[in-house]
């Protein structure tokens, strides 16, 4: 049974970033999964050097599969062809960690919800999952990645190349959709953009 929202949330007064910030979510589902024995996990943002490189020293097993490029090849297909999370083909339960960066940002409700299908299938029991989501689509509406620096920072670099569309949702629309999963801590800065940390039910890792 999922955990009400309102007895785990905790929301920041920061100001809101221009260049970059220290990520409090991140800081928690790094140091959490680090200390598990053999963990792995999946990275579902674009390519990024600096991330890969970050989640590599602090993990057994880092895996990156970059559903952003594969969904804009899929938008040049015919609806009835489209399926990018074909590519998300991990074995059950095969994952401590599923990072999902802005990713949902960009589907519509029917695709979040296949998304999380398998994202629940591929984590382990007490397994968790970090993903973000704006309330409103930024000004420009550009497609950024988050690179991770020193001490659990972000900062934005642009991704010329991405056109996808945008689908922000406000807390209630968001929370339901992950309905699956307990929600373990969300946090909100001025400009509008959420952190939001799950985890998969079950009382031991399988």
């Amino acid at each position: 049974m999922t955990t009400p929202i309102a007895q785990h949330r905790s929301y920041s007064d920061a100001e809101p970033f221009t260049v970059g910030y220290n990520s409090t979510i991140l800081k928690s589902f790094v140091e959490t999964i680090e200390g598990w024995r053999d963990a792995q996990i999946l990275d579902a943002g674009p390519i990024c050097q600096e991330n890969i490189m970050f989640f590599a020293r602090r993990m057994r097993r880092h895996y990156v599969c970059d559903m952003f490029l594969r969904l804009q090849r899929e938008q040049i297909k015919k609806p009835g062809d489209r399926d990018a999370f074909r590519h998300l083909d991990f074995a059950p339960r095969s994952f401590d960690g599923i990072q999902l960066w802005d990713l949902i940002d960009h589907l519509d409700d029917d695709q979040v919800r296949q998304l999380l299908k398998q994202c629940f299938a591929m984590l382990r029991s007490t397994g968790l999952m970090m993903l973000m989501a704006f309330e409103e689509k930024p000004a420009a509406g550009r497609i950024r990645t988050l690179v991770i620096g020193q001490d659990y920072r972000l900062d934005l670099r642009l991704q010329p190349h991405l056109t996808l569309p945008w689908h922000c949702r406000h807390n209630r629309a968001l929370t339901s959709l992950l309905a699956d999963f307990n929600i373990v801590k969300l946090f909100r800065y001025r400009n509008g953009l959420r952190e939001l940390l799950f985890k998969k039910p079950g009382l031991i890792r399988d």
